[in-house]
């Protein structure tokens, strides 16, 4: 028996984690799942019937259940979009965990042992529905643990007397915020929601465990619901707001491109007449977008006639170098940043620093010496070639961006993609895109089914030959190892787990 709650504990790792990618929400851990629940239920209920009327037909049935669906649980690739982060709630789990093991070994001593034996069999063999029920009975104490946390961060933030940014986009949000911060730090001593933690309980714990007596609070918020950004901004309730972009992404939840922009919006009209609002006025939805707020704005772009603008732009596999017209005076800036894009993200950073008084010339080394957030275009050496990792929750928009950085390199091409996800009924549209923009390329790795990809590619006459399908990440990068020759580039564009990558398939 305890061997048996051991493997279990085990198995419900694979679940935890993809519990905590999905933000703690059961409704979308459910999404996860490999096994239909419907058919769980109704297995679980035959079992139970069996075992009110007979015993002996109810072992049989567990014994052709292991022989049918044991072994999938060894076979099943245990590749994963990240590893898992221990927090604290993933402490309390394990705690709760924990003690219903206690509860099922004192009932198997003073019980039936024979039920409790099937009912540990069950949790293994269909250990997801077995997790999702187990959280279920977790969720009401972690709402109540989470609105204390929440309301102890509250307090600590509306006693905060620094400068608080915050920063929103379809993509593109942390990178500017790890360039504002790197520029900003220049002069005051700054904190920032740190890595990709955008949402409400990252964000608490950023301000519980790291707000002293920094001078500017620089916070990121992601969203992919309606009403997130403004219930993220009445907590927060910053001075300045960054809107860096709107597109195609998470459609499956938002549903259209509208209610994108709705969202993304609330992060500039939260702001007051003492605020400022910076917004990508190059962007197709912002630039159409009637801008009446209270507070002021500053419209930040490349091809358009924004207020803050890039001129003399020059883009090569080194990096760029812009000028900015900053008080009346031609400022000068290079980076090692790959791709047009990430001059607009620097533009960002150079507005605002420059209107809270940081000095041309520290802003310039800062943007020198800034370096790419992992896995979006960040160049690494890969065997005899070079990598371009944008492995980092693609969209379209980034997609896009990140083929002309690689058509931009010496040598030849190799692009390595699972497509895209959460794009509900957009995702056969976005894909076609997606594959008239990378027909440039030599080798094209596609990893998981991605039909929707190769049906755009043959019908703009690529060469099919050119073409190749793996069932993995790693399986992808084993075939690179062996075809990159020196001066060649591969750009590994998402990173999707395997079980995502059956559901966007499912999806589409």
């Amino acid at each position: 028996m305890i061997i048996c709650l051991l493997f279990w504990n085990l198995l419900s790792i694979e679940d935890i984690l993809f519990y905590q990618q999905n933000r703690y929400q059961k409704d979308r851990y459910a999404l996860s799942m490999d096994i239909e629940r419907r058919m769980m239920v109704i297995m679980i209920l035959a079992s139970l019937i069996l075992f009110v009327c007979d015993m002996i037909q109810l072992l049989m049935l567990f014994y052709l259940m292991v022989l049918l669906f044991f072994p999938s649980v060894f076979k099943k690739e245990k590749v994963f979009w990240r590893m898992l982060v221990v927090t604290q709630r993933i402490m309390r789990l394990f705690g709760w965990m924990f003690l219903i093991d206690c509860l099922v070994l004192l009932m198997y001593w003073v019980s039936n042992w024979v039920f409790f034996l099937l009912l540990v069999l069950f949790g293994m063999l269909f250990h997801h529905f077995a997790f999702y029920l187990f959280i279920l009975i977790c969720d009401p104490i972690e709402t109540r643990i989470k609105k204390h946390y929440v309301l102890r961060a509250k307090r600590k933030i509306d006693a905060y007397s620094g400068i608080k940014i915050a920063i929103t986009g379809s993509y593109g949000k942390t990178s500017i915020k790890n360039l504002l911060y790197e520029v900003l730090s220049m002069r005051y001593a700054c904190l920032k929601t740190p890595a990709s933690y955008n949402n409400e309980m990252g964000i608490c714990r950023t301000i519980l465990e790291k707000m002293n007596h920094q001078e500017i609070f620089i916070c990121e918020m992601g969203a992919d619901h309606l009403h997130e950004i403004e219930d993220l901004c009445n907590f927060v309730q910053p001075q300045y707001g960054i809107l860096c972009a709107v597109g195609p992404q998470h459609l499956s939840t938002f549903k259209t491109i509208e209610n994108i922009l709705h969202e993304k919006m609330k992060i500039l009209e939260c702001l007051n007449e003492k605020g400022m609002g910076f917004f990508n006025f190059d962007n197709f939805y912002l630039h159409h977008q009637p801008m009446e707020l209270a507070c002021p704005i500053q419209r930040v772009g490349i091809h358009s006639e924004a207020d803050i603008k890039a001129i003399h732009l020059h883009c090569d596999h080194l990096g760029s170098q812009f000028d900015v017209m900053l008080s009346g005076k031609l400022v000068h800036f290079s980076t090692s940043l790959l791709g047009e894009h990430n001059i607009l993200n620097c533009l960002f950073a150079i507005a605002l620093a420059h209107h809270l008084g940081v000095e041309a010339n520290l802003i310039q080394i800062a943007i020198l010496n800034a370096k790419p957030t992992e896995h979006r275009l960040e160049m690494k050496p890969f065997y005899k070639g070079m990598c371009i990792d944008n492995a980092y929750n693609s969209n379209p928009d980034s997609a896009k961006m990140a083929l002309q950085v690689l058509k931009s390199m010496p040598g030849r091409h190799f692009l390595v993609t699972p497509g895209f996800i959460d794009l509900g009924e957009h995702h056969r549209y976005y894909s076609r895109q997606f594959a008239k923009d990378m027909l440039f390329c030599d080798l094209i790795v596609l990893v998981g089914e991605c039909l929707d990809i190769q049906e755009g590619l043959l019908e703009a006459g690529y060469d099919q030959s050119k073409i190749i399908h793996t069932s993995s990440m790693k399986d992808a990068l084993v075939i690179m190892s062996t075809l990159l020759e020196e001066k060649d580039t591969m750009l590994i564009e998402n990173d999707i787990p395997p079980i995502l990558m059956n559901k966007k398939q499912s999806a589409a």
